[in-house]
Order: structure tokens, then sequence, then C-alpha cells
């Protein structure tokens, strides 16, 4: 990990490779602000003419060259006006390459997340991504657009200043140097620590983790509420506030007595010329040159501070920014899911399923099973001890049928449906489509093969219009429109402000769970891929709302190859072929009526349902069970 972080470039080798082909713009602005630090000790060498004149003068003033004064002011405001105007071009270059790098930089994470295992997402956390790409990107642009001309005007401004610190006088030059070294002295006190580099870096964490927490807490309010807990219950936000909180006091505890200290002595400097002027002048044997050098080096000697101030603050941002870009490279040093090449890439002859000898484990993905959101995990042995999710799975589904796959929780029911789509990669064995290896094709071909529609629905901050239309580029208003009719979903869509305008999210308009499912269907509808994966598609609905939903998700399974992952047996009654899995295996196949005609899981599984049914709507009576293989509606009848 070592070697590995040594051979990282530097800031600005980061900060180059992000610019990409702006980087030229990069170069010219530092080159400009370079020039621009020389130009501003140009006033200084003015002074020091006038001086010079005045004390050769002295003190018959009036006999002084009007005509040489003009020139030195002259001389001093081309110096200011060539810093000014070189300072404002090297701006205009970095915030031209910085605004570029932003929005590359922004576009290239999203592709990237789009890339990367969907467990990846689930571990670096929506909050943690969401100040990545806000605050990270944002931090690296504000570096390359301010702090770079400012890192490049502090590099060239000690050369200049050191030049002309001792092409005067180099015993008042030693003099400013002695104070330099005393301020830096106090300076690095501080940072001599190695602890403040991790510190820092922890620092960084804690937020991000106190981000995290946040959204958590936010999203968790209805059940904080319902129990009348408070925040501060809320161990995982308190613990990251309190960290956060600690951290921040201890990197600015490191630099409560070293940074005022530098500060005092880098703007007191004079205090350093005072003293070696007093000792020279009695040795003085050219008494006008000695007061020319005294009088400008008393008045040249504030400008160090304004230097060596200048590098205090652009090595700050220097550590911000490799912050932000370390936490840049912690989302793109995410592995992403290999892509064929073109030659090598094939293409499904059918929308045929077929799982052959698959095992899969989310520990081999470096992603904890606790935190890939909706996957199954299941306990078994793996490689390295890792436990399994799948467990040496095959099985068949042949195109244009229906398969149910049903098992208890953690059984792998919902992992078969992410690999499928290949939001992971399978540790062994493979997964194909109409013969291809989802592996071996393009994520554009894999994605066109298939519509998915999970219990959890996402709906973007848009109106309900272009959330249907997301299932296909270049969707007609017409085809959304008929997508919703097919998926129950026009009749109160048209009930809203502003129909299908209405913008989701916006002040008064609310959707219940069931209508934001069939809205998920109406897109699934008009992506009109030839696989139809559904991953517990009416969990939560009520009986108005899942009878809706049946009906949509009949429409949707039209003619078209169809995954099932259902926790309600009455759903799957009807499908040509049901698997049944249990800790990562499969533990049976077969039909509804084959599968009850023997002793097994989904049995077992059917038993406690119908008595679930039973139990729901016939307890008052005090109705007995009703018969293993009994359907729901003869268990009701029974109840």
């Amino acid at each position: 990990m070592m070697e590995e972080r040594a051979k990282r470039p530097g800031t600005l080798a980061h900060c180059l490779s992000f610019a990409g082909a702006r980087r030229g713009l990069v170069v010219a602005s530092l080159l400009l602000a370079a020039l621009s630090a020389a130009a501003s000790f140009v006033p200084f060498v003015a002074i020091y003419f006038v001086i010079a004149d005045v004390v050769a003068a002295y003190p018959d003033l009036a006999a002084l060259d009007a005509g040489a004064l003009a020139g030195c002011g002259l001389l001093a405001i081309a110096g200011v006006a060539a810093d000014v105007g070189l300072y404002l071009a090297a701006l205009l270059c970095s915030h031209a390459a910085a605004f570029d790098t932003q929005y590359r930089l922004k576009l290239g994470i999203a592709e990237h997340l789009g890339r990367i295992p969907l467990g990846h997402i689930a571990r670096l956390g929506s909050g943690r991504l969401s100040k990545i790409m806000d605050e990270g990107v944002s931090g690296i642009e504000t570096f390359i657009a301010h702090s770079l001309p400012d890192l490049a005007s502090t590099a060239a401004a000690p050369a200049v200043l050191l030049v002309l610190l001792f092409v005067f006088d180099w015993r008042f030059g030693l003099a400013a140097i002695a104070a330099v070294v005393v301020a830096m002295a106090a300076q690095f006190a501080g940072y001599a620590n190695k602890r403040i580099m991790q510190t820092m870096g922890r620092y960084q964490e804690a937020k991000e983790r106190m981000g995290n927490a946040a959204v958590e807490y936010v999203r968790g309010m209805a059940v904080v509420k319902a129990y009348g807990r408070t925040a501060s219950s809320f161990a995982r936000l308190a613990d990251a506030v309190k960290d956060c909180t600690g951290l921040s006091l201890d990197v600015t505890l490191f630099f409560q007595n070293s940074l005022p200290a530098f500060t005092a002595i880098l703007n007191n400097a004079y205090l350093f010329i005072l003293p070696v002027g007093i000792l020279l002048a009695p040795g003085a044997s050219d008494w006008p040159a000695f007061a020319l050098s005294f009088i400008f080096y008393l008045l040249f000697v504030p400008s160090v501070a304004a230097v060596f101030n200048k590098i205090l603050y652009v090595s700050e941002d220097m550590m911000i920014a490799q912050s932000n870009i370390d936490r840049v490279d912690a989302v793109l040093d995410v592995p992403a899911l290999p892509v064929p090449d073109a030659p090598d890439r094939e293409q499904p002859r059918d929308s045929g399923i077929e799982f052959d000898h698959v095992s899969f484990s989310y520990r081999t993905q470096k992603v904890d099973t606790g935190a890939a959101a909706g996957a199954d995990a299941a306990e078994g042995g793996g490689a390295q001890g890792a436990p399994l999710a799948l467990d040496d799975v095959s099985f068949r589904i042949p195109a244009r049928t229906t398969c149910a796959i049903v098992g208890a929780s953690g059984s792998g029911k919902s992992t078969i449906a992410h690999l499928i789509a290949r939001f992971w990669d399978v540790d062994a064995g493979s997964v194909r489509i109409g013969g291809a290896d989802v592996r071996r094709m393009a994520p554009d071909d894999l994605m066109a093969q298939m519509s998915l529609v999970f219990q959890d629905v996402h709906l973007f901050r848009e109106s309900i219009a272009a959330n249907i239309a997301r299932g296909r580029a270049g969707a007609t208003r017409e085809e959304v429109e008929a997508a919703a009719r097919a998926a129950q979903a026009d009749g109160f869509i048209r009930a809203l402000p502003q129909g299908y305008d209405t913008m989701i999210g916006a002040e008064g308009v609310h959707l219940s769970g069931g209508e934001r499912q069939r809205i998920s269907i109406a897109r699934a509808i008009v992506a009109d891929a030839p696989i139809v994966v559904l991953d517990e598609a009416t969990a939560f609905s009520d009986p108005e709302n899942e009878h809706l939903i049946q009906q949509a998700l009949a429409r949707l399974m039209r003619g078209k190859t169809v995954v099932m992952i259902a926790h309600r047996l009455s759903t799957v009654v009807g499908a040509r072929q049901i698997i049944v899995m249990d800790g990562g295996r499969v533990a049976q196949q077969g039909t509804h009526e084959e599968l009850l005609a023997k002793e097994g899981p989904y049995r077992r599984m059917w038993r406690r349902y119908t008595q679930a049914v039973s139990w729901q709507i016939g307890n008052e009576g005090g109705g007995a069970a009703p018969a293993v293989g009994a359907t729901p509606k003869e268990a009701r009848q029974h109840g």
C-alpha cells in the first residue's frame, strides 16, 4: 500500500492529469502568474532609485532631477500594471481550465459509477458520493482556478525576493533572511508533528461519515419520530458528529501557537533590520549609501511577510486539494466491470437465461455484505472463508417463459436478479442470456435485453413523463401515455395538478408506493425489452394497489422472458417453472403442482403461507388451517 501511494503523482501532476486537454491553459497560467510575481517587485526597484536620487541630492532637494523622478514613477506604474494584467490573464487561463475540468470530472465520476459493481456504490454511501461530487470536485476546481496561479507566484516570488535582498546590501539581506528562518522554524514546529497529516486525513473521512450518517438519519426520520427518539439517540450520527468535532479541534489546536508566531515574526521583520542598522551605522564609510540601503530595506522588508504568508496559505490549499483528490480517487480507483473489445463481444440468439454452476460472494467484491443494498447474503464456505451468496447454482429459463424464484430471506433470490443484470460479476461459472455470457456482452446490449422492476422505486426530480421516458431514449409522448395506460397509471397521473408534466417532488405532490410502482412499470413497458426481472414488485402494496399492479405486470410480461422474485406465493402459482432457493443453493425446481406433490422446502413454505392466509381471514371464526395444496382462494373459503 505504501509503495502504491509512493507511486501516485503529486498534487500538481494530478491536477494537470485532471485538466486533460486543458493542461496547456494551466501551464500558461503558471507562467503568467510567475511573471506577475516578478513584476510585483518592479515598484520597489523604482523606490530604490527614488531614494538614491533623494539621498544624493540631500540637503539640496531643489537639485533633484524631475525627469528622473517621473521616470521612476512611470516604472512603478508599469510594474503595477504588468503585475495586475499578467495575474488577470493567469486567472482567465486557470478558470477556463478549472471549469472545464470540473465539468469533465463530474461527468467522468458519474460515468464511472455506472461501470462499477453496484455493491461498491452502496459501500461508499450516497452521502459520501454526494459530498465527493459536490465539495470534492469543487475543491479541485477552486485549487486549479485560484491556488495554482498563487502557487506559481509563490514559487517565483521568493527567487526574485532573494535576489533583491542581496543585490543592494547583503548584510541587511541576511537580517531579513534571519527573520524568515525564525518564522519558518516557528511554523514548522507545528508541522513537524507527523500526526497533523494523519489527523487532516481522518478529519476529511470523519466529515464524510457525518454526511452519510446525516443522510441516513434524515431518510429514517419517520422511524425516529414514530418511536419518540432524538438525534442524540441515533448512535451513528451522534458518534460521527462527536468524531468530527474532536478532530476539528485537534486540527485547530495543532496551529494555536505556531501560526500566530509565524505571522507575528514575519509582519515585524523590520525588527531584525533595525538592530543591524544600529550596529553598522557607526562604522559606515559611505554614509549616504548606508542610509540609502537602510531606508530601502525598512520599506522593502514588509513584502517578505506578504510573500511567505501567501506560501502558507497555498500550502494549506495544497493539503486540502490533496485530500479532495484522494476522495475523488477513492471512487475512480474502484475497478470497473471489464468490457470486452468489439471483436470479442457476443450477441444473444434469444431471451433465454442460463445459470451454469454459478458461485458468488460479496466479500470477493470487497463489499461488505451488509452494505449491499437489497442483496441477499448466504452463509456458507467460500474461497478464503468468504460466505457465499450463491453456491454452485445451475438452472435454465427458456425464452418467453415465466420463472419464479422463491425462498427465505438471505437465500440468494435478489442476488440472482442482480447477476442477470450484471450488477456484479460471478466468482465461478457463468450467466448467459441467449447463449451469450453477460461478461462478453457490451453493457448497452445487455441492458437493452431487460427491464428491471424492483420493490424500491426511484423516481428522478423531473416530470412524470420524463421519468417514464427514461425507459427508452427517444420515447415519444404518445408512447409514454400509452405505457402509463397499460400500467394502470393514466388515471391518477391526469388527476395531478399538471398531469404528465407534474414534477416529482414538487410542493403538494405526493405519490403513494403503489403509484410510484406503477410509474416504474410504465417505464419498463416503454423499454419493451425481451426480458423482465421483477424483484418483489408488489411486496409493499395494499390489496387495491396490488390488483392494479398485477394488471400492469400482466401487460408488461406478455410475450417476455420473466424472472419473478417473490415472497407472496399466490403470485407464482401460474409460473412455468419455480426455483426454490435455500442457503444460496437450488433446493427444488418444478411447477407449483410438482413441488407440492413431494415433501420439501416449497411444500413447507406453501403450508405456512396458506395457514397465514387462513389466520388473517378466518381467525375470528376460529376456523382451522386449510389443507396442504389448497389455493389462496380455497384458503379464504376455508376460513
